[in-house]
């Protein structure tokens, strides 16, 4: 379709559900090229449903990168239903197929999705690159250069963004996870050198929100966030970027709790980035995903 690819991603969402809709043969290449240069999960998710029912156009190749994308999309994070519903628009493609592509596909059919944290996610989409060990005075010195954070690249800001797995926890514009504080607005609320310091040190300074506890029972200690408080019951999400990740706990028998001062946030996330790159992620996220920004003029 020539009207593909748009600017709007919601006008590429909807042709490329009317197109699938229609069973053009053309589509799943086009939305596959989406899905690909989609940054954040929301968007790849309704590339991805929208193809489900889809049995025109497809090649191995293709076939193979749409499955492959769900084995990814496992170490993504939303909220309590979120698995199902990945798994519910994984059975729906998995039926279309006819028995000659289950078989051809079984293997890749049969794998299990390898689960990994926000650092181990970012050190594949690096592979390869080496460390730095950024500090806040060299970032924070090269934001406030003259040409710091003008010209930056819109784009590659986005791209970094997913890339550090922010979406998985922070909501932002009306994308992302709700279990770390909203960055839509951060840039009405921190300058680039105290974001840099957020990030470069995240436990320095903990909302009280978003604070985990360490909770100690018969031994045992558990570190999460408290979701419920229900009498003698307490619930404790042990894993932000994972709603689905709980553990109950009779509050009768907490031999001891503390607030722990050790972020969710893990630190590191900025050293598999170059420089530019930093620069890219700060003006995107004090821009709140504004392309027009003058950041990015």
């Amino acid at each position: 379709d020539p009207r593909l690819p748009s600017s709007s991603p919601d006008s590429n969402w909807l042709l490329v559900e009317t197109l699938a809709w229609l069973e053009s043969p053309n589509v799943a290449a086009e939305a596959m090229e989406l899905l690909r240069a989609a940054p954040a999960q929301e968007e790849q998710m309704q590339y991805a449903r929208s193809l489900r029912m889809l049995k025109s156009g497809w090649t191995p190749a293709l076939r193979n990168e749409y499955f492959e994308w769900f084995l990814t999309a496992a170490n993504y994070r939303g909220g309590a239903s979120f698995e199902r519903f990945i798994e519910f628009i994984r059975n729906d493609a998995v039926a279309t197929l006819s028995e000659d592509e289950k078989q051809a596909m079984a293997e890749l059919l049969a794998r299990k999705p390898e689960r990994t944290s926000a650092l181990e996610h970012l050190g594949k989409i690096f592979d390869g690159r080496e460390s730095t060990k950024w500090t806040l005075d060299e970032l924070s010195t090269a934001a406030r250069a003259a040409d710091g954070l003008r010209a930056r690249d819109f784009h590659s800001g986005q791209k970094m963004f997913a890339a550090a797995g922010c979406y998985a926890c922070h909501r932002f514009g009306n994308q992302g996870g709700m279990t770390g504080p909203d960055l839509t607005s951060a840039g009405r609320r921190y300058s680039a050198h105290d974001l840099l310091d957020q990030i470069v040190n995240p436990s320095k300074v903990i909302n009280d929100q978003f604070s985990a506890v360490r909770v100690v029972v018969d031994g045992q200690i558990h570190t999460g966030v408290v979701v419920n408080l229900n009498g003698d019951s307490m619930t404790l999400n042990t894993d932000l970027a994972d709603p689905n990740q709980r553990v109950n706990i009779d509050r009768k028998e907490i031999e001891r709790m503390e607030v722990s001062k050790v972020s969710p946030m893990p630190e590191g996330l900025l050293n598999r980035m170059k420089q530019a790159e930093i620069l890219d992620l700060i003006a995107y996220v004090l821009s709140g995903g504004d392309e027009a920004n003058e950041m990015f003029r």
